[in-house]
């Protein structure tokens, strides 16, 4: 029986994947054209670093997905190709992606590749436990625990990808902070926003000024607004205050001493609210010791009582 549900399963998954497939709908000539050029062009710029070194934000990109990759990862850009073909541009991945260094054909290779190994350990682990304990489950138990199970396993791509790419968000606003305090030293130095944005970025080492640099670097060599710039920076890698902070300069003008304000007062409100975060991390982790102190002084209580309660109940 559970052999049977597994065949029907999978003949089904089969017949939903070719319908899929022949469904799909078909842009015109047009719209392939303009995806094949922005294709080519992010496997072009996806290669190119600032002075040799990537600083952990390289990304696969989908012209990449070819014949030294393996499986999973054409799998996952067949999948990424069918997802926006139907509008499902997976948003939040994407940018929790964007700090962590992969691409998006590699991630959803990786949640394919999850929920399969999910569904086939209880699929196989039911079967073995019916042929061996025999355990007699109502049909379609099995599969539909698999099913779930499967699912369950898909999202742990998701999970850890939202994991690494929040501890780099906290990371790269602490590093926006001090950067946005030198963009105002510099401009208090008679610098010009368009001046004193590269140069404050070049101060520092890390990953987060470097990221900066390039950005600062493309939208000069492109002719871009470096604001504009930044906030098309903040809505990729999902940092809100970048995003917001490009929209409110270019609100106050060019002004350079209402800009100069503007990034003293959005720096500190910035470092406020990373040290109320700090003090909530540390709140939470006291109230962890305190459980932690209580779970152990009642197993100590329990260990000392325990032969005295045996013996009284054995009289």
């Amino acid at each position: 029986m559970i052999a049977l549900a597994v065949v029907g399963a999978g003949f089904g998954l089969a017949v939903f994947a070719l319908i899929w497939r022949l469904a799909a709908p078909r842009p015109s000539a047009l719209v392939q054209l303009g995806r094949f050029d922005a294709q080519q062009r992010a496997a072009t710029t996806s290669t190119s670093t600032l002075g040799g070194a990537t600083y952990g934000l390289t990304t696969v990109s989908r012209g990449d997905v070819g014949g030294n990759s393996w499986q999973p990862d054409r799998a996952g850009a067949l999948l990424a190709q069918a997802l926006e073909r139907r509008g499902v541009l997976l948003t939040a991945l994407r940018r929790d992606l964007a700090l962590t260094g992969h691409s998006l054909e590699w991630a959803l290779g990786r949640k394919l590749l999850a929920g399969l190994a999910g569904f086939a350990l209880v699929a196989v682990t039911a079967t073995v436990m019916q042929l061996l304990a025999g355990w007699a489950l109502p049909a379609g138990t099995p599969v539909l625990l698999a099913l779930l199970i499967g699912v369950g396993f898909s999202f742990l791509t998701d999970l850890e990808a939202h994991r690494l790419a929040s501890a780099r968000r906290r990371e790269f606003r602490r590093a926006l902070g001090a950067y946005l305090d030198l963009v105002a030293l510099e401009m208090a130095g008679s610098a010009a926003p368009n001046e004193a944005l590269p140069n404050a970025a070049r101060v520092g080492t890390g990953w987060p000024l470097a990221l900066l640099r390039d950005t600062l670097w493309r939208a000069t060599l492109s002719g871009t607004d470096p604001w504009q710039a930044l906030t098309d920076l903040g809505e990729r890698i999902g940092v809100g205050e970048l995003r917001d902070l490009g929209t409110l300069v270019r609100l106050v003008g060019r002004d350079g001493a209402r800009v100069r304000a503007t990034l003293t007062a959005r720096a500190a409100t910035m470092r406020r609210r990373e040290l109320a975060e700090a003090e909530g991390r540390a709140g939470e982790q006291e109230q962890s010791m305190r459980l932690a102190q209580v779970l152990i002084g009642f197993g100590f209580i329990t260990f000392i009582s325990y032969p005295a309660v045996v013996a009284v109940l054995m009289l």
